[in-house]
């Protein structure tokens, strides 16, 4: 399930995604289905093989090149329970946070409006245990808890 925060920005959530990240990255997430899978969808390159991945930008590169919304997204997959500041991710990481939050708990914490499927999908606003599966209905109760801060 998906559970998004809008509101204080919680002391465990990782809100320096990359520095985190390049400290804590292992080459055998780069061997992962799932992490070669979201390093495709969001930036557009090739897990090819431990740490070494091909970019149409870069050419042959290090993980630690990769966006901070693929390097949160990939926090996401590999750590046992994420809790994740994506605001620092764009709407293109919006497709792979759903589909790892249909298989574990994932903590998000959002200062904007991410673009959400209009349906089809299920989270849950932490600060008020409202479950919402529209856009419409999470940018309702976005607001209507931020208002509140």
């Amino acid at each position: 399930m998906l559970y998004i925060h809008v509101g204080q920005v919680e002391r465990e959530c990782i809100r320096t995604i990359d520095p985190y990240f390049n400290r804590n990255k292992s080459k055998d997430w780069f061997n992962r289905d799932d992490v070669k899978k979201i390093i495709k969808n969001i930036d557009l390159s090739i897990a090819v093989k431990d740490e070494y991945i091909e970019s149409p930008v870069f050419g042959g590169m290090s993980p630690t090149k990769l966006s901070t919304g693929c390097k949160a997204v990939i926090l996401m997959a590999v750590l046992e329970k994420p809790y994740i500041y994506a605001t620092k991710c764009g709407d293109n990481c919006v497709p792979d946070i759903l589909e790892i939050s249909r298989n574990k708990d994932v903590h998000i914490t959002l200062h904007h409006i991410m673009q959400f499927p209009e349906s089809g999908f299920e989270a849950v606003i932490a600060e008020s245990g409202k479950k919402v599966c529209t856009f419409g209905g999470f940018v309702d109760e976005y607001y209507r808890i931020r208002d509140n801060f």
